[in-house]
């Protein structure tokens, strides 16, 4: 391995979520954001002398990371080693990795993660993670859904205003172990368990052969830039070549100019339908921007083994007792509202005291 001096070009003019390469080992929370055009603030006040400084929120502060613009690449090929632009002359997605490598110690420590929390260490919104399939079962609707969205027509409400919303949304497949391709009953989907995939887009299309209801479609993107959804929709398939102008112009060229795509572009974009994407996808990642009307207060205590005693096992009188003297904050409303509630702790790339946590990812409670 060697060392490659950054060259003059940070970006050009080609759309950032069309640039990425995933080599190595890169995560893929971070190829998802890059490849959806979410990358931290970079400033270039001393990129004359060879420096940069990333800007990446961390334990809810931004915290500015210096690099310089040496880069590590093989010594045969002359190519990065690790995550890097489609046009090498480019050097934006290195630099952002090495960034995000020096916070966490090493390279080594970027594998695995989940898309909520690189979104928010990139962009500062605040995660929100939805089970959308039962776990024990793997059917639609999981408990959550169910109770708090009102099952498949509530869920989609919610999914529609999400985007609204301006949030950000990417989606995964739950399995066992690493990442691999999904196969259902001895057919490949050509969908990848344990991926981050980026949720673009969810609009309908009005369908000229049954105009009493319309076809919910989602619009998803595969960060590697290859390896798309061979089912229903996909690019191959009987319903795009039905459908495949009503999509072009009832959706695409009303799209913003930079947000146009080519529909049989073999670039990882893909549209599903919302019954077939319920249906396989496991977990919704959601970083919410909130509004500007919203307000926030933020509390800075913790619940440890030494002062709380988790969710009652048991419900006996003793223990609901020393239940009721974990720390609580009592939030009343003044009048219907919507109230979100986020917990942090400590990162699970970085060991506390040379170990890492038994937990290093947060999970949702139903």
């Amino acid at each position: 391995m060697s060392v490659l001096v950054g060259r003059d070009e940070l970006l050009t003019g080609i759309a950032p979520g069309m640039d990425i390469r995933k080599d190595a080992i890169i995560d893929d929370d971070i190829a998802w954001n890059m490849s959806n055009g979410v990358y931290p603030p970079i400033f270039h006040r001393y990129r004359s002398k060879g420096i940069f400084v990333i800007s990446i929120y961390k334990k809810y502060t931004w915290v500015y990371v210096i690099i310089d613009e040496r880069l590590p690449v093989d010594l045969k090929t002359r190519k990065p080693v690790f995550g890097h632009c489609q046009n090498l002359e480019e050097t934006w997605v290195a630099l952002i990795e090495k960034a995000y490598a020096k916070m966490h110690g090493c390279y080594e420590n970027l594998i695995s993660g989940y898309i909520d929390q690189g979104i928010q260490e990139f962009t500062g919104f605040q995660p929100e993670k939805v089970i959308i399939r039962n776990e024990k079962t793997g059917v639609f609707p999981s408990l959550m859904v169910k109770k708090h969205y009102g099952g498949e027509e509530g869920f989609w409400n919610f999914l529609i205003d999400r985007k609204q919303d301006n949030c950000l949304m990417g989606c995964s497949i739950k399995g066992n172990g690493k990442e691999g391709p999904l196969i259902i009953e001895g057919v490949p989907t050509g969908l990848i368990m344990n991926h981050a995939y980026g949720l673009n887009d969810i609009f309908e299309l009005e369908d000229r052969y049954d105009k009493t209801i319309p076809i919910r479609l989602l619009r998803l993107r595969n960060p590697w830039g290859k390896s798309e959804w061979v089912g229903a929709w996909g690019s191959d398939s009987e319903e795009m070549k039905k459908y495949k102008k009503d999509i072009q112009e009832q959706y695409i060229n009303k799209l913003e100019p930079e947000e146009q795509f080519d529909i049989d572009a073999d670039d990882g974009t893909f549209l599903m339908h919302y019954d077939d994407w319920k249906d396989t996808f496991s977990n919704l990642f959601i970083n919410n921007d909130f509004p500007d009307e919203w307000t926030g207060v933020r509390f800075k205590s913790a619940w440890t083994s030494s002062n709380a005693m988790g969710l009652p096992k048991t419900y006996t009188p003793d223990e609901l007792e020393r239940y009721a003297q974990n720390p609580q904050f009592l939030v009343k409303p003044v009048e219907d509202c919507e109230v979100v509630a986020s917990l942090g702790q400590e990162g699970g790339r970085l060991p506390v005291d040379g170990k890492y946590f038994d937990y290093p990812f947060a999970e949702t409670l139903d």
